[in-house]
Order: C-alpha cells, then sequence, then structure tokens
C-alpha cells in the first residue's frame, strides 16, 4: 500500500480537537454507597438516615484520606426523602482560579409521597448546588436549580363489577413524569447551559386525573401508556447572573396533574 495512504489517516485524527471533558459526568460506585469520580477523586453520599451524617452530604477523597460533612439546606423532618443524583455537571475554570480547584454542580433529590382511600402517589424535584473543591477545603454553596424530576401517581378508578368490566379490569388511573438533564449548547456562561426533557404517561389511555373518567368503556386498544404531548417537553436552561438561577427558554406547561402527588 502506498505509504502516504497509510499516512493519511493519521494525519486526519492529528487535526481533530482534542475531546472536551463530558459536562455532565456519571458518577461510578464507591466504597459501601458512596458515589465517585470516574477516577475516585472525590466521592459523595447522602446517608439514608440523620443520625449517619447529621442530615447532611459526605464528601470523602479516598486518595488522601479525607473526608467532609456539609450541612444540606433540606431535612427529612417533614417526611421528605433525600437522595443523591448520580452526576456532576462540571463548571469550566474561570481564568485566575485557584490551582487545584474544580467547581461542580452536584444534585439532591428531594422526594415526597401521599397516600389517600384507594390510591396514592410519590414525586420528586431535583435540587443543584454549586460545590466547589479547594486544595484546602471544599464548600457546598447556593442552590442554582430547582425543577420537577418525577412523580408516579395511581388512582383508584373501579368501585362495581359494572366498572370492572367497563374497564377491562383496569381499575387504576395512573400516571407518571420523568425528567432528564443532558448538556446543552456549548455557549460561553458563568455555568454551562443545559437540556431538561421530560415524557408524561397516562394509564389507560384518554385517562385524565383533572377529568372525569368514570363511565369509560375501555377498548384493548386503550390499555396503554399513552404520552401526553404537552408534558412531554424540552426546554433549555441557561444560568441567569442577575438572579443567580438557571431559567427556561421558555415557560413550562403547566402539568400538575402528574407532578403533584
Amino acid at each position: 500500500m502506498d505509504a502516504r495512504l497509510m499516512l493519511l489517516p493519521l494525519l486526519i485524527a492529528a487535526a481533530q480537537p482534542a475531546a472536551a471533558n463530558p459536562i455532565v459526568i456519571d458518577l461510578v460506585a464507591g466504597e459501601g454507597e458512596r458515589k465517585c469520580l470516574p477516577d475516585k477523586s472525590l466521592c459523595l453520599d447522602v446517608p439514608g438516615s440523620a443520625e449517619a451524617s447529621g442530615g447532611g452530604l459526605v464528601l470523602s477523597a479516598p486518595v488522601k484520606g479525607e473526608a467532609d460533612d456539609l450541612a444540606l439546606p433540606f431535612s427529612r423532618d417533614d417526611g421528605q426523602s433525600l437522595s443523591l443524583w448520580p452526576h456532576l455537571i462540571a463548571v469550566p475554570s474561570p481564568g485566575g482560579a485557584e490551582t487545584g480547584s474544580r467547581q461542580y454542580l452536584m444534585g439532591i433529590v428531594v422526594g415526597t409521597s401521599t397516600m389517600y382511600s384507594g390510591g396514592g402517589g410519590n414525586g420528586s424535584r431535583l435540587h443543584l448546588l454549586r460545590l466547589d473543591t479547594l486544595p484546602s477545603n471544599t464548600r457546598l454553596g447556593d442552590e442554582v436549580l430547582d425543577v420537577v424530576w418525577d412523580s408516579s401517581l395511581m388512582i383508584r378508578a373501579c368501585f362495581s363489577e359494572k366498572d370492572m368490566k367497563d374497564r377491562r379490569e383496569a381499575c387504576h388511573d395512573e400516571s407518571s413524569f420523568t425528567g432528564s438533564l443532558a448538556a446543552g449548547p456549548a455557549e460561553p456562561g458563568e455555568l454551562p447551559a443545559l437540556t431538561y426533557r421530560s415524557v408524561a404517561t397516562a394509564y389507560p389511555k384518554g385517562s385524565r386525573r383533572s377529568g372525569d373518567n368514570s363511565g369509560l368503556r375501555l377498548k384493548a386498544s386503550d390499555l396503554v401508556h399513552e404520552k401526553d404531548p404537552e408534558c412531554s417537553y424540552e426546554r433549555t436552561l441557561r444560568y441567569n447572573p442577575a438572579t443567580s438561577r438557571y431559567e427556561m427558554d421558555r415557560p413550562a406547561p403547566e402539568c400538575s396533574d402528574y407532578t403533584t402527588p
């Protein structure tokens, strides 16, 4: 083979820009319940009991043998559940940043649940907070985002044998809502742009929490989880220095049927 042809792929590869560091970093399993950066330089945990961590965030650097407990602005006292979002969002280092310092956005998922006659529901919101890792210490900063994260609702719909027959034994109306975050458009800013996506479904087809679903006569084809096109949407999130928070590029639709337990 012509040596020039063999050399061409190498020249093309060398001309490609180096892959950028990922903005949204997937954490990996660490010791116990810890979630860590892929290189294990930083691990995070939100223990299930308040006694285990004082109700806060446990940070550790296994390589250095160091650990910190940081207070969270949330509490389990009112029945809320707290869990760690298993990702970190890398924030580009500004000019003049201290050597060895890194800033991330870390997430806490705060959940609630409700029980009622014949059904119940649970839902959660994702809160992103600044996390500064410095050579000397680690700081948990302000919240920059609070967004609906997921929900699952179930409402009793059969009250007689006729209802059971008419609904083909689909005796609960069910709805769900799931959110996700990904890297957004590449553009300058204090914090990286993000893309928020949601998927909302209802079962059986045509059921709505705020509507009157009594007397429905279902067909076999109705026994599916139907995607709601209005509440399944995508928005770009950009950080606004004036409010110190992420804001959507346009308002989200009204989806409380899906998101309120």
